[in-house]
């Protein structure tokens, strides 16, 4: 009994033993991890010009303290650090910030970061990578080396920057440009230009879900989405794209919600197969040299749309009593146009109708207003000015409790 009672014993001591030696390792080697994210923050902090900079950021105390660190089990697992004067290049961030074994979410918008975009490295646990607002330069395929060199990466905002460049040199197919696996690319507002069409853009996007390229400098014709399928937002406003979308360019656009091809050159009719985005929410055509009349056969294909601008271009004709069969539709603007006719009277078919603004100005309306306005009891803001509007403004007009802006002036 006593020959068992010993050996339990020092089983129990030798058991012990054990624990605590492996909780002394572990808690080692956390002080070394964090002791590794610690040393990385202060060598950012110490290659800014200005040593005011980022002062909270203290060696004394631990790194999950310091203003914009957020930590994950005691690792530093975000940097925030938005509208932060760094004025540091783009390799210093690398050397330290991107450095940071257990980073997941890197944000330095507004930051006056300079260097060329290439020069980002990161860990594989970086997924979300913000440099926009910065002074970076480069080319499209110096974004994607970004994806390339780091390989958890899912969203990739470069936006206002100064990349720049057309597309890569080569036959058809032969300098498509590649995004790894990213999610989200936003390289609105930078200066990338580009003759012919936007395939050496588009064909290395296949899994991303959005896309945005507004506010650059990209011409030629509309390049189609059919290889991807998976696309949920594009946006290619504010470029110098013309030409008619021709058909079957959209074949692939069923996960499509959010599209705006506004402030291009786009002539012609708006493609019939735009039908085919039968999921899309808002549809923003404003601002081209689109003609023709309201598309209501294409769009009445989208049971989800809620706002949909066609202002601004050259449709013509009067406007069909079928717009109510967009039902989720909340923003109509439909102004700058040369639409005819009386405005349909049956715009909101009932009190509960979904619309809350109605954009109707600068065109060629001419007879009285319809008395059945009043059924769009959720409409906040109706613009009908500048047409040829005859008679007096229906008294039905006061019931409409959320209305704020009512304008009506330049009519007959």
């Amino acid at each position: 009994m006593g020959r068992r009672r010993r050996e339990l014993r020092r089983f129990m001591e030798f058991d012990l033993s054990s624990a605590l030696l492996l909780l002394l390792l572990l808690l080692a080697g956390v002080g070394s991890s964090a002791a590794g994210d610690l040393e990385l923050l202060i060598a950012f902090k110490n290659a800014l010009p200005n040593p005011v900079v980022l002062s909270s950021w203290n060696a004394s105390q631990g790194p999950c303290s310091f203003a914009g660190v957020g930590c994950k089990d005691g690792r530093v697992a975000s940097v925030a650090l938005q509208g932060v004067a760094l004025s540091v290049e783009l390799r210093a961030v690398a050397a330290s910030l991107m450095a940071l074994p257990s980073l997941e979410r890197l944000s330095l918008r507004g930051g006056n970061i300079t260097g060329g975009v290439s020069a980002a490295r990161c860990g594989d646990q970086l997924a979300e990578l913000d440099l926009s607002g910065n002074v970076l330069r480069g080319s499209v395929p110096d974004a994607a080396a970004v994806a390339a060199a780091c390989p958890g990466l899912r969203s990739l905002n470069l936006s206002g920057n100064a990349l720049g460049g057309p597309p890569p040199a080569g036959t058809e197919g032969a300098g498509v440009v590649r995004f790894g696996g990213l999610d989200t690319l936003d390289l609105s507002f930078n200066k990338i230009s580009g003759e012919g069409d936007l395939r050496w853009s588009l064909a290395g996007l296949g899994g991303l879900r959005r896309v945005d390229l507004a506010g650059n400098h990209l011409s030629g014709g509309f390049p189609g989405i059919g290889n991807c399928s998976g696309l949920q937002h594009l946006d290619l406003s504010s470029n110098a794209l013309s030409g008619e979308i021709v058909g079957g360019v959209l074949g692939g656009c069923g996960s499509l919600v959010y599209l705006n091809l506004s402030s291009n050159h786009f002539t012609g009719a708006p493609p019939s197969d735009l039908s085919s985005c039968s999921s899309l929410s808002s549809l923003c055509l404003s601002n081209n040299n689109f003609s023709g009349e309201f598309p209501i056969q294409t769009l009445s294909a989208m049971p989800n749309l809620k706002v949909l601008d066609l202002s601004f271009n050259h449709f013509n004709g009067t406007l069909p009593d079928s717009i109510p069969n967009l039902p989720s539709l909340e923003q109509l603007d439909l102004s700058s146009n040369s639409f005819s006719g009386s405005i349909p009277s049956v715009l909101c078919p009932n009190p509960g109708f979904s619309l809350k603004e109605l954009y109707l100005q600068n065109n060629l309306f001419t007879g009285a207003i319809p008395e059945s306005l009043s059924n769009c009891s959720k409409l906040i803001s109706l613009d009908l000015s500048l047409n040829y509007i005859t008679g007096s403004i229906p008294s039905s007009l006061g019931s409409l409790s959320s209305l704020r802006d009512l304008i009506m002036w330049q009519n007959s």
